[in-house]
């Protein structure tokens, strides 16, 4: 019975797959149970394997009925006996050997209160399927050990987990650590070489010394990093899924919220490990195969002046309320363009600054004044809640990172209405689609009014794009940015933003287009004329520097 038991509770987890465990079931003998022979095989971790044991002797026990009756050997699956498998056969690409979670205390069975009687048994393992024996029953229910990823073994009362994919929501409880980690400690010293088992603190270590800003952990695949917006091979060698759930459970290790990976459940967080500093982690799931890839966070803030942003931009620092939005496509270092903005009013003036990050990225200093850094999950449920306790709590300076409903853009002109300065990120290659969009997201018959209160409350907007220099040396910010003066809040408050571009044009002191940076920015030197081309709003005025 224990291997029965054990192979519901693996397959059920999605620790291992059912052909995985047809293959060796035949190895199983009196010695050797099938977590062990699974382990044996390399397909099975030992934590996990100790683990799952510890549930099944707990429902053992549990299930003991007072006259013991001898074990009986295994019966084989049904369908064993037609594929002639072997201990050595591999496992199908799709369907990946093994899935071990981050390390975690010994596990923790809790048990429910046994069933009333009733006509069918209190458990179905699983359906019963006959894969593993004949159907069996027991008047103990136990739902849940810790550390795997679902109930293990299914009661018939237990509703199904829905078949949505398994994000995490901001609906979901918070956690009760709320502390953010720095990342601080003894410098770890980075390896010459890269290798699949490197651990991750030195591939961090070995990133930053090599200016990398992304790191991506893929199976079968080598270690590979961006560099000035380009991709390079980092190891020679190829990772593994081992390899893999061992460098997501030492990043689990710098998860300030204590938060627990879920094999098959996506996440965006920032950790942080002694020594190296903070990351951004993103793991998405391959069946139970995690790819990874990690932004690094600088450790060192860039002054806003130093930004090589349009002169008039640098004003937005000098408002008393109003909002700018900050935009660009993903990695154009919108992020650190606000944190910019955020110090150099910590610096100058005395305010309470609120931030509203998903998730928080740079741990900011107000020594003028107050600061509280909020992350959406971990201090707050969502970024609508967390622009309202900012509202609440009178805050002179919000950041908000980034947007995504017009719930929060609403609720952020609402802050701004109330007399706060507000700077937010959002998605956009380019101040007329940027508007466009935001207008258009908005039903008609409500329109015109969320019009007016844009053009209102909309003081600035710039658009960054980080473009690879010549030679590799590094990334150049080209800008389209605009001061919003009374003609472009016209336009705003009219629906009519086609004619931005041409006013930005006109208002030279006070907005340059993109192509006029792209510009600008190949005269000098900084750029190929074939990057200009690919990014420009009028591509034919690039025309002439397309590579074919």
């Amino acid at each position: 019975m224990r291997n029965q038991y054990m192979a519901k509770v693996l397959v059920h987890n999605k620790v291992v797959s059912e052909d995985q465990v047809k293959a060796h079931w035949g190895e199983i003998s009196d010695s050797m149970d099938i977590g062990q022979v699974l382990v044996r095989a390399g397909i099975l971790k030992q934590s996990m394997y100790d683990k799952v044991l510890a549930f099944v002797k707990n429902l053992e026990a549990k299930n003991a009925k007072p006259a013991a009756k001898p074990a009986e050997k295994p019966a084989a699956p049904a369908s064993a006996a037609a594929p002639a498998h072997s201990a050595s056969t591999p496992a199908q690409p799709s369907s990946p050997a093994h899935s071990a979670p981050p390390v975690q205390p010994a596990p923790a069975v809790s048990a429910a209160p046994a069933p009333q009687p009733a006509e069918e048994p209190a458990i179905k393992i699983e359906g019963n399927s006959s894969l593993y024996g004949e159907a069996s029953s027991s008047t103990v229910v136990i739902e849940k050990v810790e550390g795997l990823e679902t109930t293990s073994m299914a009661s018939v009362q237990v509703p199904v987990e829905s078949e949505t994919p398994a994000e995490e929501t901001a609906t979901e409880e918070l956690p009760s650590q709320f502390a953010v980690a720095t990342g601080e400690g003894e410098a770890v010293e980075a390896p010459d070489v890269l290798h699949p088992i490197t651990p991750l603190a030195k591939i961090i270590a070995y990133a930053r010394k090599f200016n990398v800003t992304d790191v991506y952990l893929y199976a079968d695949r080598q270690i590979t990093m961006r560099q000035s917006g380009k991709l390079f091979i980092a190891s020679e060698k190829v990772l593994e899924k081992t390899h893999l759930m061992d460098r997501l459970a030492e990043a689990a290790e710098g998860f300030a919220d204590g938060y627990k990976i879920v094999i098959g459940r996506n996440f965006s967080k920032t950790f942080a490990l002694p020594g190296v500093g903070r990351a951004r982690i993103s793991v998405t799931w391959n069946d139970v195969t995690p790819s990874i890839s990690i932004r690094i966070i600088p450790m060192e803030s860039v002054a806003l002046e130093n930004l090589y942003l349009p002169e008039f931009s640098m004003q937005f620092a000098t408002l008393n309320s109003g909002l700018v939005l900050i935009a660009g496509p993903s990695s154009s270092g919108r992020s650190t363009t606000m944190t910019a903005f955020a110090e150099c009013i910590a610096a100058n003036r005395q305010v309470f600054i609120q931030t509203v990050e998903k998730p928080i990225e740079r741990l900011l200093q107000n020594p003028n004044g107050s600061i509280a850094q909020r992350e959406v999950g971990l201090h707050v449920r969502s970024g609508a809640a967390g622009i309202e306790l900012a509202i609440r709590t009178g805050a002179d300076v919000i950041l908000f990172d980034h947007l995504e409903t017009m719930e929060e853009l609403s609720l952020l002109m609402q802050a701004s209405n109330a007399g706060a300065l507000v700077f937010a990120v959002a998605s956009g290659n380019n101040i007329n689609a940027l508007l466009s969009r935001l207008l258009m997201s908005v039903p008609s018959e409500n329109r015109s009014a969320f019009a007016c209160s844009l053009a209102e409350q909309l003081k600035g907007v710039i658009v960054q794009h980080l473009i690879p220099a010549v030679q590799n040396q590094g990334l150049v910010l080209a800008t389209e940015a605009m001061k919003v003066t009374s003609t472009i809040a016209g336009m705003i408050r009219k629906c009519d933003v086609s004619q931005i571009l041409s006013a930005i044009s006109n208002q030279k002191d006070q907005g340059i287009t993109l192509d006029d940076s792209l510009q600008m920015c190949v005269e000098s030197g900084y750029i190929e004329g074939n990057e200009a081309w690919k990014r420009a709003n009028d591509s034919r005025r690039f025309a002439s520097y397309r590579k074919v």
